[in-house]
C-alpha cells in the first residue's frame, strides 16, 4: 500500500502539477507524449496492482486468475518505464498506435482456412493505411515498437539507469514466461498450478497452502515491477528525495518477501 502511495504521487506530478516531498519540489519535465501514454500506462498498471491486492485472501483454485492481472501490470509499468526514457518521437508513435489498433480491431480478419471471420467498417481499408496510419503500413511495422520484453527492459537500463532495468529484470523472470503457460492453457500451466508447489501428501488444505506461495511469488515480481517503474521516473527526472524513498521502500520490501514464515506472527 505504501507503493501505491509512491505510485500516486508519481501519477498526480505527471499529470496535475508539481508537488513537493521531503523539502524537494517535484515538478515533472517530460516531453508531453512521454508524459500522457507513460502516465496512462502507469495508471492502468496501478489498477492491476490493486486488484491483486484484493486477490491476496485468495486461496485454492482462484488463485490462478491472479497470473493474468500480475503479467498485465508487469508489462504496463515495463511500458510505462520503456517509455519515460525513450524519445518524445517513440512516445507519439506509441500515442498514434491507439487510434490505429482501434480503426485494425474493425478491420481484420482472424482463422486458417474454412474456420476464419473476417469483419470490416472501412471500405477502403488499403487506402486508409497508406493514407492516415502510413507508418503502421510496412511489413512488420504494424506494432507500437518492435522491441521484445528483454530489449525493452535493456533499454530501460540503457537509458534511464541500472536500478530500474534490475527491478524489471525480476519481475519478468518470476512473472513472464510462468503467466504465459497459465495464460495460454498449456499442459505445464495447468500442472504447475495444481502441483509444483506440493509436497507430501497430496490434500486439499495442503493444495490451499501452496497456492499461497503462489501469491506469494506474484505478489515479489509486482512488486520488483512497481519499483522499477517508481525508479524510472524519479531517476529519469532527478527528483532525489522520492528516489531515495522507493530505495528504501524497495529494500523493505524484499527483506520482508525473504522472511522465513516463522517469522511473521499467525493468522488469526
Amino acid at each position: 500500500m505504501l507503493q501505491q502511495e509512491f505510485l500516486r504521487l508519481a501519477l498526480y506530478v505527471a499529470s496535475q502539477g508539481s508537488a513537493t516531498f521531503e523539502g524537494e519540489r517535484l515538478v515533472c519535465s517530460l516531453g508531453e507524449g512521454q508524459r500522457r501514454i507513460s502516465t496512462h500506462l502507469a495508471m492502468g498498471a496501478g489498477q492491476s496492482l490493486e486488484t491483486l491486492l484484493r486477490m491476496a485472501k485468495l486461496r485454492g483454485v482462484p488463485v490462478r486468475d491472479a497470473y493474468p492481472v500480475a503479467r498485465s501490470a508487469f508489462e504496463s509499468f515495463l511500458n510505462a518505464s520503456y517509455l519515460l526514457g525513450e524519445s518524445d518521437e517513440v512516445a507519439s508513435r506509441a500515442i498514434r498506435y491507439i487510434d490505429y489498433a482501434a480503426w485494425k480491431h474493425f478491420n481484420r480478419k482472424r482463422g486458417s482456412g474454412e474456420f476464419s471471420l473476417e469483419i470490416g467498417s472501412d471500405a477502403n481499408p488499403h487506402v486508409t493505411l497508406a493514407e492516415k496510419f502510413p507508418e503502421f503500413s510496412e511489413k512488420g511495422k504494424g506494432n507500437w515498437t518492435n522491441l521484445d520484453v528483454p530489449s525493452r527492459i535493456r533499454k530501460v537500463g540503457e537509458i534511464v539507469g541500472r536500478r530500474a532495468a534490475s527491478r524489471l529484470l525480476a519481475a519478468d523472470f518470476l512473472i513472464y514466461s510462468l503467466s504465459s503457460e497459465i495464460i495460454h492453457g498449456s499442459p505445464f500451466g495447468v500442472s504447475y498450478f495444481l502441483s509444483a508447489h506440493q509436497t507430501g501428501e497430496k490434500t486439499t488444505d495442503g493444495f490451499r497452502a501452496a497456492t499461497v506461495c503462489q501469491l506469494e511469488e506474484i505478489l515479489i515480481g509486482v512488486l520488483h515491477a512497481g519499483c522499477g517503474y517508481l525508479a524510472a521516473f524519479f531517476g529519469q527526472q532527478d527528483m532525489q528525495a522520492p528516489l531515495k524513498a522507493e530505495e528504501k521502500l524497495f529494500n523493505r520490501l524484499l527483506k520482508l518477501s525473504t522472511k522465513p514464515a516463522s517469522g511473521f506472527p499467525s493468522a488469526s
